[in-house]
């Protein structure tokens, strides 16, 4: 089946992403990837193969990229369709109103110390967003969606031990909340707890880095949940990517 031009309703501020806490939370994937009209296919294919031709390391995996929200007072309901990275790319070129334009949702693993500090990743110099202080997470993979259904607590369990070489049980983990931009890109909130200070989790990890060849992230760091993490996050020379600052502040909140 094919579909038709995306649609998303955004929540929310213009240029401010917002945290919205929920107990109760769905992510309906359609059947089929999304099909772009040819014309923009070719755009997409060509944008692609300038890049490789580059030498950029790029993998074409799956994207996630949501339609429309409803959102009701104990739940919310996302509408989303798969996609890939290379239109996620290209999309970034596309004005801002385009229906075409990719609002990624994915899972941000909220790795949470047992002294209250959310493990946050510093992206390599082999992404599309070298330096960047992000969530340890990424976009799903097709095992990740369970039925028409997507599963951020697999997804985020599957990122964060690539990512960071930690196994944290599923059973242990929970859906708090997601953040959404003024342009609909949703981040879904995973709760994962860890039975380690930061103290003690963070050499760990980045020990782990050291032996990976091509790490997506260069290193970790640890923030405060609350004031002092948003100031921390102020601070920092780095670029900070916002929902993790809504992120932060929205955990503290309690959700």
């Amino acid at each position: 089946m094919a579909f038709g031009v995306p649609r998303i309703q955004v929540i929310g501020m213009r240029l401010r992403t917002v945290w919205k806490g929920v107990p109760h939370l769905a992510v309906i994937v359609e059947n089929e990837p999304l099909a772009l009209p040819r014309p923009l296919q070719q755009q997409v294919d060509d944008h692609w193969n300038e890049l490789l031709a580059t030498g950029a390391g790029f993998f074409r995996g799956p994207v996630l990229s949501a339609k429309e929200v409803h959102s009701m007072p104990a739940s919310v309901v996302i509408e989303a369709v798969m996609t890939d990275y290379a239109h996620y790319l290209y999309s970034r070129l596309l004005p801002e109103a385009s229906p075409y334009r990719v609002r990624v949702i994915f899972a941000a693993a909220c790795l949470i110390t047992t002294d209250q500090i959310l493990l946050a990743g510093v992206m390599s110099p082999n992404t599309s967003r070298p330096g960047w202080i992000q969530a340890v997470g990424g976009s799903p993979a097709w095992e990740d969606i369970d039925g028409r259904y997507f599963n951020p607590v697999i997804s985020a369990c599957r990122e964060t031990e690539e990512e960071v070489g930690m196994a944290v049980s599923p059973q242990n983990c929970r859906v708090m909340g997601f953040t959404q931009d003024e342009m609909g890109r949703i981040a879904v909130a995973v709760h994962m707890p860890v039975k380690h200070t930061a103290r003690d989790i963070i050499p760990r990890i980045r020990g782990y880095l050291e032996t990976q060849k091509e790490p997506e992230l260069q290193d970790v760091l640890g923030i405060p949940l609350g004031p002092l993490g948003l100031k921390m996050l102020d601070s920092q020379t780095r670029p900070v990517v916002r929902y993790l600052k809504a992120i932060v502040q929205g955990l503290y909140a309690g959700g």
